[in-house]
């Protein structure tokens, strides 16, 4: 690398650094999971779909390096968190409107980029939180990095562990809760059952409950079970992007009810 680009880099981390955290914060959920495959990305793209019906409403996605959610909405990023580190572009730019009330910040990176490292991804996103002022609710796809996780979960947000139903999900999901009881005490954690029925998804919990009251001493609260949609898939699969594919859907509609449960009864309405 040449000494001219780690300068630009040392530049725009060191702004980074200085800049400010919003005075007002609107209330933050943050969608994790122990392991990947279990649909975090879905789970928070069809939450802050459903929740944009009466707020408006920020969907950022801080767990994958080259970004995915962008491709789920549709979407083609004209700008990219290379571009923020580069100086090219100002975190407002990297806002992309998905329908009225809802709006995407992506974690895409040109696959031709240097590769983000944690800490750089760390500090881009932090300029970016001075733009969730603007927003009645922020959702953040934080995937099952554990550096994401527990950065998103440092300034008082609501976690929701998304799981599901098989032994080593279950596990993970577990093991990352011990995690979050340690780096994160005093954050809110509920359980997302996800791709299961509701009697699938309490035999789920009470294996979790079991084990976090035993070794962890602490309650976890389930939030609600996803159901399994095959129609929604095979939109997907038709080339619908989420939020189409989703319409009448029992999944959305399921974490439309868990949203509305987990954001504070004072979030303004739009």
């Amino acid at each position: 690398m040449s000494s001219q680009l780690s300068a630009v880099r040392q530049f725009i981390l060191d702004r980074g650094r200085s800049v400010p955290r919003p005075v007002s914060a609107p209330p933050i959920i943050v969608v994790g999971a122990g392991k990947g495959g279990v649909g975090t990305s879905t789970v928070a793209a069809l939450l802050a779909s459903a929740m944009s019906d009466q707020q408006n409403v920020l969907l950022v996605e801080t767990g994958h390096q080259l970004g995915v959610v962008h491709h789920m909405l549709g979407l083609d990023p004209a700008r990219t968190l290379d571009d923020l580190r580069a100086g090219r572009a100002e975190p407002e730019e990297l806002l992309m409107p998905v329908l009225d009330g809802l709006t995407l910040l992506s974690a895409h990176t040109p696959p031709t980029a240097d590769v983000l490292t944690a800490a750089e991804r760390k500090l881009l996103f932090r300029r970016a939180t001075a733009l969730y002022e603007r927003f009645q609710l922020v959702v953040i796809d934080a995937g099952s990095t554990v550096d994401s996780i527990v950065s998103a979960c440092a300034d008082g947000a609501r976690f929701l562990a998304v799981t599901a139903p098989d032994r080593i999900a279950v596990i993970s999901t577990y093991a990352l809760i011990k995690l979050l009881h340690l780096r994160c005490p005093n954050v809110a954690l509920e359980v997302v059952a996800n791709r299961c029925d509701e009697d699938v998804a309490l035999r789920t919990m009470d294996s979790l409950t079991e084990a976090c009251a035993k070794f962890l001493g602490r309650p976890v609260s389930f939030a609600g079970a996803v159901p399994d949609d095959p129609n929604f898939a095979h939109a997907l699969a038709a080339g619908l992007n989420a939020v189409d594919a989703a319409a009448g859907s029992p999944a959305a509609d399921a974490l439309r009810a868990i949203g509305t449960r987990s954001v504070p009864t004072s979030a303004v309405q739009k």
